[in-house]
């Protein structure tokens, strides 16, 4: 699922929501969320994918966060945000090689 853009609140919450309903449809065991097309992380939007990542993981699925740039990387570190439990990769490409090579239903 690529997320694009400026994150608001309302954005990403909606997208949460349509992500767990994907989920639960597909009965996926592995989501990728890409954020390659974000621009700018926050607090808020750093809280929101954690809360994503803790929601699939209550759905029985794992979620991957791919697309993290170094300018990302950088601020989630800053924030003191905590991806120690999220599979992460610096690109989609190696995301959903790795997701493959596992042999993951993926969503």
């Amino acid at each position: 699922m690529p997320l694009i853009g400026t994150l608001t609140d309302t954005r990403l919450q909606d997208a949460i929501e349509h992500l767990l309903e994907g989920v639960a449809i597909h009965q996926a065991e592995t989501v990728l969320l890409d954020i390659t097309g974000v621009k700018e992380v926050d607090t808020s939007v750093a809280n929101g994918l954690i809360q994503a990542a803790r929601a699939v993981r209550l759905l029985g699925a794992r979620i991957i966060l791919t697309g993290i740039q170094p300018r990302m990387a950088q601020t989630l570190i800053q924030l003191g945000v905590n991806l120690s439990d999220i599979i992460t990769y610096s690109t989609l490409q190696t995301g959903i090689a790795a997701t493959l090579k596992n042999g993951s239903g993926v969503y």
